[in-house]
């Protein structure tokens, strides 16, 4: 979805500029100097998200020399590429390459295009998760093609949902499960493949903490699950944690825990009454893309969700002998 098909709302602001003279920079990675390479053509949107971890920015931005020092004093910094590309401190960048940033480090970029990405800072410098793994500066990490795909697909949907809000409350309801989806997304972008995999002989260790964080799981009953809230009640990092589900299932973390919330959907579907919904049900089990939750139902049970909430509510027949 382009940025300028987003309307605002009482969770999403918009920006436009059509004029240089009125252009105003956006300071969620720093402040930097633009020069626009074709100013009769200068054109600029944005749209910029708050959710509870970090801020979000989805800009369009003008053919254009830049000159900055970007990144941020605390935590982490990103710029994921819908479209993009550009000549940054003498190097290519294109739309496979996430910039990461910790504290702040000089920037040249040459822009002969106008580019779509997204900034994102995060609150949290994201260590225990495996991000990028250096203490300071800025660095560039080549992404795959579905992994990247994915991502994107998970920006345009958080964006669009937050353009078509107009009841914060019921946004910020949404926060955690929406951020748990990106940082999924951007785990399997940021991780290393070789972060992923267990040490030889580290199985039984793997194999124990994952029967730990069964008995958590069970023990939390229907309530959302989030990595962090997980990792940190077993006492080990978001990395560990993923790199033991791994090594035990052959599935990520976030797929797991994913199979896990589509069953307590499942059993309340099969056991709610009758004033249960299909979209109660997976929001309160943190499905925030609901499209995307009924594919990933029909996937794993073979119906689609509103046919078991349909057999659940029918009425049990009981046959009696003669």
């Amino acid at each position: 979805m382009p940025v300028n098909r987003l309307k605002p709302s009482r969770v999403l602001k918009i920006e436009r500029f059509s004029d240089f003279s009125e252009f105003r920079a956006n300071e969620v990675l720093g402040l930097g100097t633009s020069t626009p390479l074709r100013p009769r053509e200068f054109s600029l949107s944005r749209a910029i998200l708050p959710l509870q971890n970090g801020l979000f920015v989805l800009q369009r931005a003008f053919a254009r020399r830049y000159e900055a020092e970007i990144g941020t004093d605390t935590g982490i910094g990103l710029v994921v590429p819908l479209s993009f590309h550009a000549i940054t401190n003498g190097g290519e960048v294109d739309s496979s390459t996430i910039a990461v940033m910790r504290g702040k480090a000089p920037v040249e970029s040459m822009e002969q295009q106008p580019n779509t990405y997204v900034m994102l800072r995060f609150n949290s410098d994201m260590r225990h998760r495996g991000w990028a793994d250096f203490n300071t500066g800025l660095a560039y990490v080549r992404t795959q093609d579905d992994p990247m795909a994915r991502l994107r697909a998970i920006f345009l949907e958080m964006f669009s949902l937050a353009s078509a809000c107009d009841a914060p409350r019921q946004f910020e309801a949404l926060n955690r499960p929406i951020q748990e989806t990106l940082l999924a997304g951007l785990d399997a972008v940021l991780v290393p493949a070789e972060a992923r995999t267990a040490r030889p002989g580290s199985f039984d260790r793997h194999r124990k903490l994952i029967a730990q964080l069964d008995e958590v799981v069970e023990l939390s009953g229907s309530k959302p699950l989030y990595s962090d809230d997980l990792a940190t009640a077993l006492g080990v990092s978001a990395r560990t944690l993923q790199v033991a589900t791994q090594a035990v299932h052959g599935i990520s973390l976030h797929h797991y825990l994913r199979l896990k919330r589509l069953w307590a959907v499942r059993i309340q579907l099969m056991t709610g009454g009758d004033g249960l919904t299909v979209k109660a049900a997976a929001l309160g089990n943190g499905f925030w893309h609901l499209g995307d939750f009924s594919r990933g139902y029909k996937q794993a049970f073979g119906e689609a969700p509103s046919e078991t909430l349909a057999r659940g509510r029918r009425p049990l027949h009981f046959a009696v002998g003669a």
